[in-house]
């Protein structure tokens, strides 16, 4: 069964869902009649999954792929598309697209506490959207925080050792995002339940 949130902007569509095989995916629908999409802003800026890789399959339209400092424009004739953790990388509604961008997303291992998964997007992207709704500008040290409790960080376009950029990020995340300005690393208001927590 999926279940569905909306990205600031009305940009894009998520469905969460379970494959028959037990994966967890998103299913993403990037609105072509959404300038946001047209103007290739509905993705996420350059960022870093340090303990899972991350794979995308295309359903329609064309996906733009920054893999490291090679862009990639891709289909759904090109099949699963491979990024190994530790990978700069972006996504985006590729500009040579004419119609909705649709595609599945998923990271791997799934099997890990603090990694990219649905409580992490439900936080990141709700607590976006809810920005926008109030006319108010996401705090970067908030997105910080949300991101390094996932294991995932936003990278500059130049290279810098993944230890020295952990590093920068751990202290931007809980010396001053959560110690000093009080910010949590997810809210029970974007946070889907699981079965342990509904139990108690």
């Amino acid at each position: 069964m999926a279940t569905i949130d909306v990205q600031a902007h009305d940009a894009a569509l998520f469905e969460f869902l379970n494959e028959d095989d037990g994966r967890w995916v998103v299913r993403e629908t990037h609105h072509f009649d959404n300038k946001v999409v047209r103007d290739g802003r509905s993705g996420p800026p350059l960022h870093i999954h340090w303990l899972q890789t991350e794979y995308f399959k295309v359903e329609k339209g064309v996906i733009g792929i920054m893999k490291n400092e090679k862009e990639i424009a891709a289909t759904k004739d090109d099949g699963i598309l491979e990024i190994p953790a530790g990978t700069r990388h972006r996504f985006w509604a590729h500009s040579s697209t004419t119609e909705d961008l649709v595609f599945k997303v998923w990271a791997e291992p799934q099997d890990i506490d603090h990694s990219f998964d649905e409580n992490f997007l439900r936080n990141f992207t709700g607590y976006q959207r809810d920005c926008q709704m109030l006319n108010l500008k996401p705090s970067p040290f908030q997105l910080i925080l949300l991101s390094y409790n996932s294991a995932t960080m936003g990278t500059p376009s130049f290279w810098i050792p993944l230890w020295f950029l952990k590093a920068v990020n751990y202290v931007l995340a809980f010396w001053i995002a959560k110690a000093l300005l009080g910010y949590q690393e997810s809210y029970a208001e974007y946070t889907r339940p699981t079965k342990a927590t509904a139990q108690d």
